[in-house]
């Protein structure tokens, strides 16, 4: 029997997921399929309460609903408890589990510039699903979190405040006060991508001018499609060293595909995949260098 699996979002039509797992299970042999479950907030309620009962065996989970997927779960693990959001959902009989592979996504990510995250010095732009997991992630594996910056001041001192408590650390809000050190990562983790910008805007431009960023060392992108998004470009250009979203995805989906199926995920061919969707130029992808 055919096991069934998607993406829960809203939008969900840019996500290459569909094309990545299906293509995954196929060279594996596994019969499953993946599809889109484009669900309005109007219909998500109704979709999530009939969930145990669909023969949907898992989900990943984005925008807006990696919350508000929390309160259907059965039991969630003890990090997506503690980041606050779930992109990853496994049906076990009838019962709902959540956890959160973005964390871990993000982590490797960072770990094939830095190697040791204990080195890092982050700066996070985003206070949304993704962000909480890449500050999360960070701060467990004993990285710095220096700032959380975002267009919404309130959103962003919450989070700082979250966890600054939470790991016993000191999280600024200004970016006026951060103290540039030689091993800084700025991280995008914001939607402006996905909700289709595709130039700089000007609500997240003070944030991203060639000044701040000469200030890093690395820059990372937390979304993978377009995988060279006017931010990669401009790191690029700036001799700085740059981690595409593609990583991360990449990352998180290794973890994701291994909780549901519990076999080891292709890594390679996925990326291949995912390469030939996005663009076909291997050279453009992942990751560049400065000496």
């Amino acid at each position: 029997m055919t096991e069934e699996y998607g993406i829960l979002a809203y939008p969900a039509k840019h996500s290459l997921s569909p094309l990545v797992y299906s293509s995954t299970f196929k060279s594996l042999g596994i019969d499953a399929r993946y599809s889109f479950f484009e669900i309005k907030d109007t219909d998500f309620d109704s979709f999530m309460k009939n969930l145990k009962e669909s023969g949907i065996r898992g989900l990943s989970v984005s925008l807006p609903y990696k919350e508000a997927v929390i309160k259907y779960l059965d039991e969630i693990d003890e990090d997506a408890e503690k980041i606050g959001a779930v992109n990853t959902i496994v049906k076990k009989g009838k019962k709902l589990f959540g956890y959160n592979t973005d964390f871990f996504g993000s982590n490797e990510a960072i770990k094939e510039v830095f190697g040791d995250l204990k080195k890092v010095n982050a700066v996070v732009l985003g206070a949304g699903g993704a962000a909480k997991g890449i500050v999360y992630g960070l701060l467990k594996e004993g990285a710095k979190v220096s700032a959380i910056l975002n267009r919404t001041k309130e959103k962003s001192y919450a989070l700082a405040e979250k966890f600054s408590k939470m790991f016993d650390v000191k999280i600024g809000t200004d970016m006026g006060k951060i103290k540039f050190e030689n091993n800084m990562i700025l991280i995008h983790a914001t939607s402006t991508w996905t909700l289709g910008e595709n130039k700089i805007s000007s609500e997240i431009s003070e944030f991203l001018s060639d000044d701040l960023l000469r200030n890093f060392y690395a820059v990372m992108e937390a979304s993978y499609n377009p995988l060279i998004t006017p931010l990669v470009l401009k790191t690029r250009e700036l001799g700085l060293k740059t981690i595409a979203g593609d990583r991360m995805f990449l990352y998180q989906a290794k973890k994701q595909f291994e909780l549901w199926t519990g076999k080891k995920f292709p890594f390679e061919f996925a990326e291949k995949i995912l390469h030939k969707a996005l663009s076909g130029v291997r050279s453009q992808s992942s990751l560049t260098a400065k000496s």
